[in-house]
C-alpha cells in the first residue's frame, strides 16, 4: 500500500477532508488511544501518563456524549480525531493508520482508558529512560501483564470521582492464579510477538469458569512444571510447535472463556506492523525487552454495572461481546460483595508485582537504570 493509499485510508477512517496536523518531536513518547465515554477515567489517566513523561496523546473519540470530547479538546498535548465508524471494525485500523500517518520511527504507547502503564523503577524512573533502555539493546517492544485492580469491599460503594488515583480506590489484586501460555488455536500460529500470553487473574476467578472438562493431575503437573507464570517463552520455530503441542494437553481443563491478561502496549513502530484486534500480539516478530512492565487495569470502579450493560447494547466489542456477555450474571454479586478474595494482594508499588511475577527485571536493566 502507498503512503498516498494509506491517506485516503485515513480519511475515510477518521472521516476528515485532511489529516489534522500534528507534529512529535524527536524522542517524544506518544499515547494512543481509543475511547468511548471516558470523561469518569480521563482526568486521572492523563495525569498519570504526563507523570510518566508522555508527551502526546492521540485519542480516536468514537462519539462520546458524556464530556470526554470537550474535555480532551481543551487538552493541548491532545489531538483528538472524532469518528462514528463502528469501533469492532475499525479498532486496528485506527492504530495502525495513526502510527503510520504520525509515529513512524517514534515510541508510541497503546493504553486504554481504564489502563495505567507501570514497569520496574515507577516512579522515579521515567518512560524516557525506560525507552533509552530499549534503544540501547535493540528491543523494539516491551510485554505487559494486564492485572485486574479491585476495592476491598462492595464495588457499588466505591462513589469514584474524576480525577482522584486509581489506585488509592482500587489498591488490591490478585497475587496468583496466572499461567504463562501459548494461544489457543490459529493465533498461535498467526502471530509472532508474543511468543506466549498471560492467562488468570480476578477476572477469570469472578467470572469464566466452564471448561470442556475438569483438570486432572496431568494438568496440574503441566501447568506447573511447564506453564507457571515465571516459565520462559521458546524462542525457536520446533520450540514453540512443541509448546502448543503440550499446551493442547491441558487446554480443554482450563476456562473455554479465558481473557487475555497481557498485551505489547509498547513499540517503537515503523510502518507496515499490525496488531490482532487489540494491542495483545504483532503479526510480526520484532525484538522484544525480557524485562516485564505491567497494566493495572481499572475496570472495576462503581460504574462497572452501567459500563457492561453499555458494551452489551453497543455490540462493539471482541467476538460478540462474549466477555460481557459472561459478566453479566454475575453483576449483582460482585457490585454489593466486591472482588476481595484469600489471593488478594495490596500493591505497593512495583516490587510487590515482581515478587509475585508479574513483573520482570533483568540485571543489565536495573544497572541502565
Amino acid at each position: 500500500m502507498t503512503y498516498l493509499d494509506t491517506t485516503q485510508e485515513f480519511l475515510e477512517a477518521f472521516e476528515c477532508e485532511n489529516p489534522p496536523e500534528f507534529h512529535v518531536e524527536e524522542g517524544a513518547i506518544t499515547a494512543v488511544v481509543l475511547a468511548y465515554n471516558e470523561a469518569l477515567r480521563f482526568p486521572y489517566f492523563l495525569d498519570h501518563y504526563r507523570s510518566l513523561g508522555v508527551s502526546n496523546f492521540i485519542v480516536v473519540d468514537n462519539n462520546s456524549d458524556d464530556g470526554s470530547e470537550e474535555l480532551l479538546r481543551a487538552a493541548s498535548d491532545v489531538l483528538v480525531l472524532r469518528t462514528g465508524k463502528p469501533y469492532r471494525e475499525y479498532k486496528s485500523k485506527w492504530r495502525h493508520l495513526i502510527c503510520d500517518q504520525y509515529l513512524n520511527g517514534r515510541w508510541a504507547i497503546f493504553p486504554d482508558v481504564d489502563e495505567l502503564f507501570i514497569y520496574p523503577g515507577w516512579p522515579e524512573v521515567k518512560i524516557d529512560a525506560l525507552v533509552a533502555y530499549l534503544d540501547r539493546y535493540g528491543y523494539e517492544c516491551m510485554f505487559t501483564t494486564m492485572i485486574d485492580m479491585y476495592p476491598a469491599g462492595p464495588i457499588q460503594d466505591l462513589k469514584y470521582k474524576p480525577g482522584a488515583s486509581f489506585i488509592e480506590a482500587c489498591p488490591y489484586f490478585d497475587g496468583s492464579g496466572y499461567r504463562h501460555v501459548p494461544l489457543k488455536g490459529a493465533g498461535g500460529r498467526e502471530f509472532n510477538t508474543p511468543k506466549r500470553h498471560v492467562f488468570g487473574g480476578a477476572r477469570e476467578r469472578l467470572f469464566h469458569h466452564s471448561s470442556k472438562r475438569k483438570p486432572n493431575m496431568l494438568d496440574a503437573l503441566l501447568l506447573g512444571a511447564l506453564f507457571r507464570l515465571r516459565s520462559k517463552a521458546p524462542s525457536s520455530r520446533l520450540g514453540r510447535y512443541v509448546d502448543r503441542r503440550l499446551f493442547k494437553l491441558v487446554k480443554d481443563g482450563l476456562p473455554g472463556v479465558d481473557p487475555l491478561m497481557s498485551k505489547v502496549p509498547l513499540v517503537k513502530w515503523r510502518r507496515g506492523l499490525t496488531f490482532s484486534g487489540g494491542v495483545h500480539n504483532i503479526t510480526q516478530e520484532i525484538s522484544m525487552a525480557p524485562d516485564w512492565g505491567a497494566l493495572l487495569h481499572f475496570k472495576y470502579l462503581d460504574d462497572f454495572s452501567a459500563k457492561v450493560t453499555e458494551a452489551l447494547e453497543r455490540g462493539q466489542h471482541a467476538v460478540s461481546s462474549r466477555f460481557y456477555k459472561d459478566y453479566e450474571p454475575h453483576l449483582a454479586k460482585i457490585m454489593s460483595a466486591g472482588a476481595f478474595s484469600e489471593c488478594s494482594k495490596r500493591f505497593v508499588g512495583p516490587e510487590v508485582l515482581l515478587e509475585c511475577g508479574l513483573m520482570r527485571e533483568t540485571p543489565k536493566y536495573r544497572q541502565f537504570i
